[in-house]
């Protein structure tokens, strides 16, 4: 892991007015230009009429674009779903981890939310627009949130945590790259899962993942982790669930497994027309699991139906 500061981003800014995100193939160019020191409104800071959401089912059909959330980075997730998480398993003043932060839409909520934080991706160019969009002033107005916290940004490998100590994190939310579905550089990163075509290589690297992140998490608290599944030869590829299965194999307690929607799925048309010619259905959800890690010395035996088989 190294560090990426706020001076190493400012600098970065000097020389770079933007960020390329593009795949092996070329087929796909993402721009996204830094923006520096941004003002936002006060009344842009939070969603309006936000309520926490009470079942297992989580859809949300208009992406949440408060303070300097944008949906321009393929692949990340709503804004909605790090607030759910953040607000439900951690409190003011705790430290939160994501560890393939991508554009930074974790961060950005515990900003707004008081948290400390720590962002680790393996892509500097994701480093950087994350740095991009915590770069507003920002002053909370409800007491229960801290105004001087800290949030730390690291080029790294979420297998290889060697900064973290043990059992510091308070609460793990991330969504890691899918298997060879969106890759994210052009040129294969060592460590990046995006590239991983084989589903037996992308389970065990991601068992990996789960490995540090058992490591670095504190007895009793949470990790959630979103996970979609794929189609090959027009039959159902049930990564997330092999992946559910790698977390509970290094010593995770299942809590919860909610089912969210997916929206703005580009492709849909085109996958629809070919969905009807060969007849299979669209994948249109992702699994959210929320794993928990064991108090020391707590009593496990009531938990067997909810941990490794």
């Amino acid at each position: 892991m190294r560090e990426i500061s706020e001076e190493d981003y400012e600098k970065f800014l000097k020389t770079h007015k933007e960020v390329i995100f593009e795949d092996r193939i070329g087929k796909r160019r993402v721009v996204i230009k830094l923006e520096g020191r941004k003002v936002i409104p006060q009344d842009k800071f939070h969603p309006k009429n936000f309520k926490l959401e009470g079942t297992t089912v989580w859809s949300f059909p208009k992406r949440g674009d408060w303070a300097t959330h944008k949906g321009d980075f393929r692949g990340n997730w709503a804004p909605q779903v790090a607030r759910n998480l953040i607000l439900r398993y951690s409190k003011p003043g705790e430290l939160v981890l994501d560890q393939m932060c991508g554009s930074g839409t974790t961060l950005i909520e515990c900003k707004l939310l008081g948290r400390n934080a720590i962002g680790v991706d393996i892509n500097i160019n994701c480093i950087m627009l994350t740095r991009d969009r915590l770069n507003f002033l920002y002053k909370p107005i409800d007491p229960r949130y801290p105004e001087n916290i800290t949030i730390k940004t690291y080029v790294g490998d979420a297998r290889n945590l060697d900064k973290i100590e043990d059992e510091t994190i308070d609460l793990i939310a991330t969504h890691p790259p899918y298997a060879n579905i969106i890759p994210y550089s052009k040129e294969r990163l060592e460590g990046d899962l995006s590239f991983v075509y084989n589903i037996d290589e992308y389970v065990n690297e991601m068992r990996k993942v789960a490995e540090e992140s058992y490591r670095v998490l504190k007895p009793g608290r949470y990790c959630a982790i979103l996970v979609g599944d794929t189609r090959r030869n027009k039959h159902y590829v049930p990564i997330a669930f092999r992946v559910m299965q790698a977390f509970l194999d290094v010593g995770f307690i299942i809590k919860e497994d909610i089912i969210k929607h997916q929206w703005r799925c580009e492709a849909t048309p085109f996958w629809l027309e070919k969905s009807i010619k060969y007849n299979f259905l669209l994948l249109m959800h992702e699994h959210l699991f929320i794993f928990r890690k064991p108090e020391k010395g707590e009593k496990l035996d009531k938990f067997k139906e909810s941990m490794k088989w």
